[in-house]
């Protein structure tokens, strides 16, 4: 049940491993959302470089910081949220960046859809610079392209209701790559489809030493990218082996066909591309999404 004052608290789970040179733009693009009802929760991993130094200069609009040893992302993330009180969660990667009017548009949409348990927004890719490299408006999420395997999520740009993610069971600490996911599918069998933002509200930067993107900037036949893409095709199969039963048997070639046709006739991702065509090459800062 959503509370009954006006703004609804929403908590912001930052997990951080040595990004001390982009966790400054991150926790300023939570501050600066100017949000009246914010709970800003930082797990660091015990980071090496400056990381900590920078958060601590923060530390008076951080609600709990904490950096200690960890497994990795997905062992902070339960930590992050086992110590959240907000109405709505979400998380943001210590390299991403929230855009301005992110929880604003957010919270009003939970406020006035009075069933709805989470949300996708839209997502803009970056560099290491805050230079604009894509656009993308995802497809509304329907219960029928989830059946045919197709999910519109666009990485941790999801808000969504404590009891949501208690029901599902939270995040698989288990998993290192796609943890983000496998949420997502447990919320769909689960019976809960997303609404999706009309703007942008999440940065995602692609840079050599991300996790995910990094292997976009190297070889990807050296011994430790396999390994990561290996480990990454482990995953996808525990992901699978949860939607199995709410899936409808269809070849695989016939469900990529549907979904690209449906991105295709999608007004949102014609939108994106023309976004992609105005902004690229611009600043984040300097453009008006």
């Amino acid at each position: 049940m959503m509370p009954t004052y006006p703004k609804p608290k929403i908590s912001v789970i930052m997990p951080s491993f040595n990004q001390g040179k982009f966790i400054r733009r991150a926790i300023q693009s939570v501050l600066s959302q100017e949000y009246p009802n914010l709970e800003l929760i930082i797990i660091d991993g015990g980071s090496t470089d400056d990381t900590v130094q920078v958060i601590r200069e923060y530390q008076d609009a951080i609600c709990y910081f904490v950096s200690e040893k960890d497994t990795g992302q997905s062992d902070a993330l339960r930590k992050g949220f086992d110590r959240a009180n907000g109405d709505i969660w979400t998380w943001l990667n210590t390299d991403d960046q929230l855009l301005p009017g992110a929880l604003k548009e957010v919270a009003e949409l939970f406020k006035t859809q009075r069933n709805l348990k989470w949300v996708l927004g839209n997502v803009v890719w970056i560099d290491k610079d805050d230079i604009v490299i894509k656009c993308w408006r995802g497809e509304n999420q329907s219960r029928f392209m989830a059946q045919i395997g197709r999910l519109t999520a666009g990485g941790p740009s999801a808000f969504f209701v404590p009891s949501l993610y208690h029901e599902v069971g939270g995040i698989n600490v288990r998993l290192t790559y796609q943890m983000d996911t496998e949420l997502w599918w447990k919320f769909i069998v689960h019976g809960y489809i997303p609404r999706r933002t009309k703007g942008y509200i999440w940065a995602l930067r692609l840079h050599e030493d991300a996790k995910v993107s990094g292997a976009m900037f190297g070889d990807p036949n050296t011994e430790k990218q396999l390994r990561i893409a290996k480990a990454k095709q482990d995953e996808s199969w525990q992901i699978r082996e949860i939607s199995n039963s709410f899936r409808f048997r269809l070849p695989s070639w016939i469900a990529v066909s549907v979904g690209y046709l449906r991105r295709a006739l999608s007004t949102r991702f014609i939108l994106g591309l023309l976004d992609t065509l105005r902004f690229k090459n611009n600043h984040i800062q300097d453009i008006n999404l």
